[in-house]
């Protein structure tokens, strides 16, 4: 569909008690006048918008920069249709986000430029596809520079691992029975170190099971 279709905004999904931030209706797109990083920007009413169903880099990270490069160049001084949207815990307005009819948030995940967190209600079929792509052939997050099962360096073997829920950064050692299942991912803070205490220093605490128990 393209974008001049659509004259109000869909608000199928949304539960009771949700507000629509603004309140806006649609009718040829709202003007994007910043990029804040690679999934999240400002419209013309100074409203603040994050792309629904995934996680872009924060800048810093691995393909952070590449990420938010990518959405400037898609959305920046453009009109953008906005989708679905809702206010998360931070009072944030999340959304599924169209510009020419293609589906921002799909494009972010297919060029693996960040991960899908599978809350996209009518287009999750899409985004999953998108994420499977990208991690099948190992764009961008998935890539070796940033997706790492095994250390780069022998010598720095400590896995510095963030909990997808309760982000909480606990460090891993060679001989730690679930070692072997961890996968650094180095856009979302995750690393590898070469002593326990570099590990602390970035502010990890030991999460470790030995494997002989």
């Amino acid at each position: 569909m393209m974008a001049g279709k659509w004259k109000k905004l869909a608000v199928a999904g949304l539960t009771a008690g949700t507000v629509i931030a603004g309140g806006w209706m649609v009718t040829r797109g709202e003007l994007v006048t910043e990029v804040i990083d690679g999934d999240s920007f400002k419209i013309a009413n100074k409203t603040t918008v994050r792309l629904a169903s995934l996680n872009a880099p924060e800048m810093g990270n691995c393909m952070a920069t590449e990420a938010k490069e990518a959405l400037t160049k898609k959305i920046l001084k453009k009109r953008v249709v906005i989708l679905h949207p809702y206010n998360d815990l931070y009072r944030r307005t999340v959304a599924l986000v169209y510009t020419n009819g293609e589906l921002i948030n799909e494009y972010m995940i297919r060029n693996g430029l960040a991960v899908t967190t599978r809350e996209a209600g009518e287009e999750n079929a899409a985004i999953q596809a998108a994420n499977d792509y990208a991690r099948e052939r190992k764009l961008g997050v998935y890539s070796p520079d940033c997706f790492q099962p095994d250390p780069p360096n022998p010598k720095c073997p400590i896995k510095g691992n963030v909990d997808d829920r309760t982000h909480e950064k606990q460090y891993l050692l060679p001989d730690c029975r679930h070692y072997s299942k961890v996968i650094i991912e180095r856009s979302f803070g995750e690393d590898y170190f070469c002593t326990e205490a570099q590990a602390r220093a970035a502010g990890f605490t030991k999460s470790c099971d030995p494997r002989n128990q």
